[in-house]
């Protein structure tokens, strides 16, 4: 009995422990190896995919079963499988090819761990070659880029199209387009279109585009929105870890750091032109992360994008924004060169929410390659030519030539534009988005009245204060530009003004000249330097309001001139030459009194100083051909150095000195945590000179924040003839709050600051010191931080932020006429989306 019953548990124990050990491979009917496949024993939870070769290895505790072996676009097959099954050769029948024409994939349900997400292995396979694919395979490389960008009214109802077109909309209805939801309409106001041909030289590095021809038709010409807003579809490599969109990093969906921000799904594979491909959908795996939704097919075996559609996600808050899609096509050549054939960019803008039923504003940027000729080379010098546009109409061609190689559709969207742009409704509704993201109000007369939002301020010296500015405008491309303003203080009642005026005197070398006078009060303790802006523009006079009383405001009579060079794109050389004559605006509050070379007191410094700057922006986005341009609100490292030169007795200066300024700015892509934007500031003054000369460190009293200011320091707390300042702004881009629940609903996103300044004085500067101001320096560390919200708002506008702000403890001079700042505040900020 006792052995029988040792006998039963051991078979009891090699039951229980009884493994079932499948190996084996798939192949399809061509016997080439099938990675991927899903290999499952039914009923059960074990399971495995094949790898890159075909393989698969499952281990089991079940002893036998039946083995299912499937993938999409072949027949699934079932084998009995048990102990002694040793080795499978499965062969696998090709399914129909044949796709829905609407394929819906949800986001799954359930995470899959990279190891059991067959989509993983072919990312692995897209990383390791993604850098060799491509044209960067051969030496040279040529072909034909043509480019259009179309602007134009969306979600326009038939009630809209009768005001419009009144008696001609039976004609119109024919003709206007339906919008992409096929029930409201569409209408272009805006088109421009590029033919260039495009040089690569991969041995040395060089790239070089010749611009073939160019033409615009429509209402884009009143400002710079529309260049802004279509420049949102630069730069988009889908094959860089980070998407740069609106100064915000978006992940990649072919990041190798993707499966932290997306889920993967292999949908489906299909057989075209004898090529696998294999369709992988992509979901942001948090909403509200800057993500993308999409799909991409990639080609078996060299692992290149076939083809890629995404679209910026619904979740995800972009002031103005409702929608953003992408597509890029690719052809595969040889089994190792995929070249890209066409760009699709899609933008929905609108003003106030996502809402589907609102009007809003389309641009579509469109982008095919043809003609590749490649290993064709060229001498060296050939690549190494810069064709830069220069002129407006650099590249006008006649109609013949448009007529030769436009679409059907492109001409008659040609044709609706020229009907379009002279309607009133349609000139009255860009106009008022040109004046919203502009602040200019455009007339009939080439003249434009703003900016609106400095039409009112407040201060102690003036009160209230009104201003109404102007600037003259035909197109963006002016050569000529004058602007100015007249302001009126009804506590002083006194009038200011001041006048610009500003020519470009060569397009190539490009060379601008301008000059200005002004009569006017400025804050003069806001701002470190400034390099070719000749009008005073500080916030110190344009705030509506602010902490505590200022007096400390400087009268100033200024007569400018400005001499710029460009050396080529974002490096300029300037030259300018500034007398000026600075006084206190409020003499017994704020005195500006020194005491001169024979030992008199001044009140009064007649500045006659020369400036020489150099200013690089590499990589900056530049809008406009004409003397006023506009920057782009893309990611870009800024340089400035310049010296200034006091000259005494000329002009009747009062005063000779030497200053030195550098200034350098760089955003940081850091990728998912966001964006780090970093500036440092360094200067010094040799000579004895008044405060009218000096550098105070820039200040802010007013409620909203300032850009490279300090919110807890009066205006002339600190003065300095030498000083470092730091400014460090971090935007975590929802990367904290988008983990929090409940919290992540109110789509907040996190940002924190830390700011600090260091300088000193000499002692010839506070000897000859008689103002009331008594010269404080932050000899020891001056700083302040913050933790803010931003992307506060409702609906499409988020554009508040609001921070809470701490700062270091420091001591005023005894006697000192500048009030004490608090240790906290809480301040509001505005950062628009474009």
């Amino acid at each position: 009995m006792k052995n029988l019953l040792t006998l039963l548990l051991l078979l009891v124990a090699n039951i229980l422990n009884a493994q079932l050990t499948l190996q084996g491979k798939v192949v399809d009917e061509f016997n080439s190896p099938i990675p991927f496949v899903n290999v499952v024993l039914k009923n059960t939870n074990y399971g495995t995919t094949t790898d890159e070769n075909g393989k698969f290895y499952l281990k089991t505790r079940k002893y036998r079963g039946n083995l299912e072996i499937s993938f999409i676009g072949f027949q699934t097959q079932t084998i009995k499988v048990s102990q002694k099954t040793k080795f499978l050769n499965i062969v696998l029948k090709e399914g129909t090819n044949e796709l829905e024409e609407v394929i819906i994939v949800s986001k799954p349900k359930k995470r899959l761990k990279k190891k059991e997400n067959p989509a993983y292995r072919i990312l692995k396979e897209i990383w390791k070659r993604k850098r060799k694919n491509g044209l960067d395979l051969v030496d040279y490389y040529q072909y034909k880029k043509n480019t259009s960008i179309e602007i134009g009214l969306n979600n326009l109802d038939t009630l809209f199209l009768k005001k419009i077109f009144k008696n001609e909309y039976k004609q119109a209805i024919k003709e206007v387009q339906y919008d992409s939801d096929g029930i409201n309409y569409y209408i272009p106001i805006f088109l421009n279109e590029q033919v260039s041909k495009v040089y690569g030289d991969n041995k040395n590095n060089n790239t070089r585009e010749d611009i073939e021809a160019e033409k615009s038709e429509g209402l884009g010409a009143q400002g710079y929105v529309f260049d802004r807003m279509s420049k949102t579809f630069q730069n988009v490599d889908i094959f860089k870890n980070n998407i740069n969109l609106l100064q915000k990093p978006f992940i990649s969906p072919l990041s190798t750091n993707g499966f932290d921000t997306y889920d993967y799904v292999l949908y489906d594979s299909i057989v075209d032109n004898n090529k696998k491909l294999y369709n992988i959908y992509f979901f942001p795996r948090r909403d509200g992360d800057l993500a993308f939704q999409g799909n991409f097919w990639v080609v078996d075996k060299n692992f290149s994008i076939k083809k890629l559609k995404m679209k910026v996600h619904k979740s995800i808050n972009l002031n103005f924004v409702r929608g953003l899609s992408f597509e890029k096509e690719f052809e595969v050549r040889n089994d190792s060169i995929y070249i890209p054939t066409k760009n699709a960019y899609e933008g929905d803008f609108t003003f106030i929410d996502k809402n589907e039923s609102n009007k809003g504003l389309t641009i579509k940027k469109n982008i095919t390659f043809q003609d590749y000729i490649l290993n064709k080379p060229y001498p060296e010098a050939f690549y190494t030519q810069e064709i830069v546009k220069i002129r407006p109409d650099q590249y006008k061609k006649e109609k013949t030539y448009w007529d030769s190689i436009q679409s059907n559709e492109s001409k008659k969207t040609h044709k609706l534009i020229e009907n379009v742009k002279s309607k009133k409704q349609i000139k009255h509704l860009t106009g008022l988005i040109n004046t919203v993201a502009s602040g200019y109000i455009n007339t009939n007369t080439g003249i434009q009245i703003g900016p609106l939002w400095t039409a009112f301020a407040n201060n102690q010296i003036e009160g209230i204060r009104t201003k109404m500015g102007f600037r003259t405008f035909v197109t963006k491309d002016d050569r000529f530009r004058l602007s100015g303003h007249i302001a009126y203080g009804f506590k002083d009642k006194k009038t200011k003004y001041g006048a610009e005026a500003r020519y470009l005197l060569s397009y190539k070398p490009r060379i601008s000249v301008g000059a200005a006078y002004q009569k006017d009060i400025e804050q003069l303790g806001s701002t470190l330097f400034n390099t070719s802006q000749l009008l005073g523009r500080s916030f110190g006079t344009t705030a509506l309001f602010s902490r505590g009383d200022n007096f400390f405001l400087s009268n100033i009579e200024k007569i400018a001139s400005n001499f710029d060079y460009q050396i080529q794109n974002n490096l300029h050389i300037g030259f300018n030459f500034t007398h000026a004559k600075i006084k206190s605006a409020s003499e017994e509050n704020f005195s500006m009194n020194y005491i001169d070379e024979s030992g008199n007191t001044q009140s009064q410094v007649t500045n006659v100083n020369s400036d020489i700057y150099v200013s690089y922006t590499p990589g900056r986005f530049v809008y406009g051909l004409g003397v006023e341009r506009q920057f782009g609100r893309n990611v870009f490292p800024t340089f400035v150095l310049n010296y200034k030169r006091g000259y005494k007795d000329f002009f009747n200066g009062t005063h000779e000195y030497d200053k030195i300024q550098f200034k350098y700015n760089q955003p940081i892509l850091l990728s998912k945590f966001g964006i780090l934007d970093a500036t440092f500031e360094v200067g010094k003054t040799f000579g004895t000179v008044p405060i009218a000369l000096l550098s105070p460190i820039p200040a802010n009293q007013s409620f909203s924040l300032v850009k490279d200011t300090f919110t807890l320091l009066n205006y002339y707390d600190f003065v300095t003839d030498e000083y470092l300042a730091g400014h460090f702004e971090h935007h975590f881009n929802g990367y904290i709050l988008n983990r929090i629940p409940l919290l992540k609903k109110l789509k907040l996103r996190s940002l924190v600051t830390f700011r600090a300044a260091y300088g000193s004085i000499s002692k010839e500067n506070m000897a000859i010191n008689r103002s009331n101001i008594n010269y404080n320096t932050p000899n020891k560390l001056y700083y302040e931080y913050s933790v803010g919200l931003e992307n506060i708002g409702y609906g499409n506008l988020r554009f508040l932020r609001i921070d809470a702000i701490w700062r270091s403890n420091y001591s005023l001079p005894a006697g000192s006429v500048v009030a004490p700042t608090p240790k906290f505040a809480i301040r509001i900020g505005v950062r628009p989306g474009l």
